[in-house]
């Protein structure tokens, strides 16, 4: 053999390969091959123009794929799951959570013989069908399948809003048996529940899911009397996959001479009751201080806790306890009230202690300012309070930030 049949034999066979593998792309080539070509690679699709199976059949719904693969007598398929995330809402940065879930020969049978029985193969794509109108919303059902020689992509706008012409009834079945027989709703609630509980979902149509985000918040706080002091807070709604539901803040206020004021309090929310309209909470609040009242060194410590509500129009209400130490242990009931105004975006809070012979009081109101996403923090408040405390007075204000 000389060195041109070296050279030209690879050559041929190279480029016999290449034309082995390219097949004729029919259906809807205009808009969502070309879109989904590079989210194939993402998800790990077989590649349809170059696989040499007998027959191989794709059926996207909004974050499923179901995948059929005939070769010779063997049958096999797979669910791929896969939803898009944000880490806020709004964020342009998205990622793909994915995993894929191998059908069993039985189940594999039984989707090639659903898809075979169906006529959904004859189907042109729906711009050529008669009388399929088109839209903006809705939901779009994607099939794809392939045989040795050619490769059909095509796609289904709505079928249920089709007037039951022949042709959307066939897609509608297709749909219907394949959600039944492999319970696809079932298969894609499990999936979602791995998902970490944070940040923003969405599958592909209209409609997000978002966690509400884990909150820190940092600040400084003062008073008249104690000037010094900071605040720190924190929220969950999830701890990894945990539903914790609470929240922790920490106040503490003081000044050069020794006096101070630490305020330590822990909630849980949506207890008994979680809609919209209806919340609860149930909330411990531990207090100690040592104070100047008269020229004089005052020490206490305090224990409250309460039950409350959240009720329409963004107004709560709570009740419990107080159990106050001083010279004699005292307990009194604790009463609790709060208000936001959403479009001026400040929040108010009053409770009050009743003892036997005296009534502690405190009152707040903050005003929230709150950024875009792309802001570093979410938002900042001013808040300014009046505390009246076994005689002692007191003007609070503060300042915190919300990351």
């Amino acid at each position: 053999m000389n060195k041109l049949q070296i050279i030209i034999i690879p050559l041929l066979l190279l480029v016999q390969t290449i034309f082995s593998q390219t097949k004729e792309i029919k259906g809807d080539t205009a808009y969502w091959y070309k879109r989904n070509v590079e989210f194939h690679k993402t998800l790990d699709l077989k590649d349809f123009e170059k696989s040499e199976n007998d027959f191989n059949f794709r059926f996207w719904n909004h974050g499923q794929v179901i995948e059929i693969s005939k070769d010779s007598s063997v049958i096999n398929g797979a669910i791929v799951n896969y939803i898009y995330h944000t880490k806020k809402a709004n964020r342009s940065k998205t990622e793909t959570f994915t995993n894929k879930i191998l059908l069993t020969s039985k189940q594999s049978l039984s989707v090639y013989n659903i898809i075979q029985n169906s006529k959904i193969l004859e189907l042109p794509s729906d711009k050529d069908i008669e009388k399929w109108s088109q839209g903006m919303d809705g939901i779009t059902y994607i099939i794809e399948h392939s045989d040795k020689k050619n490769y059909w992509y095509k796609n289904y706008w709505t079928p249920s809003s089709q007037d039951s012409i022949p042709e959307a009834i066939i897609v509608l079945g297709l749909v219907k048996k394949l959600s039944d027989t492999l319970k696809l709703k079932e298969v894609y609630k499990e999936f979602k529940e791995t998902l970490p509980k944070k940040g923003c979902y969405n599958s592909g149509g209209m409609v997000n899911m978002c966690y509400i985000s884990n909150f820190l918040e940092l600040g400084y706080t003062g008073a008249t009397k104690l000037p010094l002091g900071f605040y720190t807070s924190y929220s969950a709604t999830y701890i990894g996959k945990t539903k914790i539901n609470g929240s922790s803040s920490l106040q503490y206020n003081f000044d050069n001479n020794g006096f101070h004021h630490l305020n330590f309090r822990i909630a849980k929310w949506n207890i008994f009751h979680k809609k919209s309209n209806l919340s609860d909470f149930i909330a411990y609040n531990y207090q100690n201080r040592n104070v100047n009242i008269d020229n004089k060194r005052n020490k206490f410590e305090n224990h409250q806790i309460k039950y409350g509500l959240n009720l329409k129009k963004n107004f709560g209400l709570g009740v419990g306890l107080d159990y106050l130490t001083r010279n004699n242990n005292i307990v009194g009931g604790h009463f609790y009230a709060s208000k936001w105004f959403s479009k001026l975006k400040i929040s108010t809070t009053f409770e009050t202690s009743v003892f036997k012979n005296q009534i502690n009081y405190k009152t707040e109101i903050f005003k929230a300012i709150n950024f875009n996403s792309e802001f570093p923090v979410n938002r900042i408040s001013f808040g300014i309070g009046y505390e009246d405390f076994m005689e002692y007075k007191d003007l609070y204000f503060s300042f915190r930030i919300l990351i």
